[in-house]
């Protein structure tokens, strides 16, 4: 990969930070991530350690990113089919004129469920006055840039009562032709569709996070969540005619519901299927200890021949066109 279009297009959103891709990709995030509370958010988007990351990618610099996905999967056994490197376009500057046309918010850790793969204990913010200007400041900022938005990384979208605002008070027609993800467990999504006819149309993707497909597995890996719940909405989005990704992380627990996974993904219309390997995520119950019982990817773990041979069984299913198994093929597990 000789060049990467991120540092001039995406801007994600933490609580207190702001980056332009996923912090594991670089070599060292904290050298890329601007910390602290801005109202000015152009003094964030032309800050000078992402002028500097800008800089090296104009001169195809890589040193930033190291970890990138991007070159594992074409190096890889799996490369990205059709993949090119994007075209260096003239408003492409170490100091930007235009602002993001991506934003990719992980700005509210509040869920309605209370997985153990990425939080220790249910978490409801309280900070939510926060959380709305926060959002808002972003989206009144570059409403002349912005072309999708995605909502939200670190929680629910619906259960975040500052994003449930947002929402359902979004002026969209300050926006040229925006797209909007709403990336959720999407049991709450029944509920509150009505209330969102004004951007029915912009939200063009529902990205669904579910990791099983039988109801033990899932409401034991989906803590608080309720098996029929998710049926229910699952089967209501796949009626909405949106682009439907289903995401599935896989470890010891679950893994094997992925045939059963792809076939109800298939089933309900689903347009793209992600297999993942657990990672080591700050939050995770149990932390590094419940990592490395869980883990997949470790080839000392007990099950790690058994989990070989489900993939080796189903290569017809995890071959289907919808679904990406890069990452749970052993040649990807390097690729978190």
């Amino acid at each position: 990969m000789k060049f990467c279009e991120n540092p001039f297009n995406t801007l994600h959103v933490h609580p207190a930070s702001y980056i332009t891709c996923c912090p594991s990709w670089f070599t060292d995030s904290s050298e890329v991530t601007i910390e602290g509370k801005y109202e000015n958010l152009w003094k964030v988007w032309n800050h000078e350690r992402f002028q500097k990351l800008r800089s090296a990618w104009l001169n195809q610099d890589d040193s930033f990113c190291k970890n990138c996905v991007l070159p594992l999967l074409e190096n890889s056994a799996m490369p990205i089919a059709g993949r090119v490197d994007p075209p260096i376009q003239s408003y492409m500057t170490p100091v930007m004129t235009r602002g993001p046309s991506v934003i990719v918010f992980a700005n509210d850790m509040t869920c309605n469920l209370h997985c153990w793969s990425c939080r220790s204990r249910p978490i409801i913010e309280k900070r939510q006055d926060e959380i709305f200007r926060q959002t808002k400041n972003v989206l009144d900022t570059f409403h002349d840039s912005i072309k999708f938005i995605s909502a939200i990384g670190s929680g629910d979208p619906l259960a975040s009562p500052a994003w449930l605002k947002i929402l359902q008070t979004f002026d969209i027609k300050k926006y040229d032709n925006l797209d909007i993800e709403l990336f959720t467990n999407g049991l709450l999504i029944p509920k509150y569709w009505d209330s969102l006819s004004h951007i029915h149309n912009n939200i063009t993707r529902i990205k669904m996070s579910v990791d099983a497909a039988s109801k033990d597995i899932y409401e034991k890996t989906r803590l608080g969540g309720k098996f029929e719940d998710m049926d229910k909405a699952m089967k209501f989005i796949s009626k909405l005619g949106k682009d439907f990704i289903l995401n599935m992380v896989v470890e010891s627990d679950n893994f094997t519901d992925i045939p059963l996974f792809i076939e109800r993904a298939i089933e309900h219309n689903s347009t793209r299927v992600n297999l993942t390997m657990l990672r080591d995520w700050p939050d995770m119950r149990g932390g590094i200890a419940t990592f490395k019982e869980k883990s997949l990817a470790n080839v000392n773990h007990p099950k790690y021949d058994e989990f070989l041979k489900l993939l080796q069984d189903n290569e017809d299913l995890l071959s289907h066109s919808i679904v990406d198994a890069s990452r749970v093929r052993p040649e990807g597990h390097a690729i978190l």
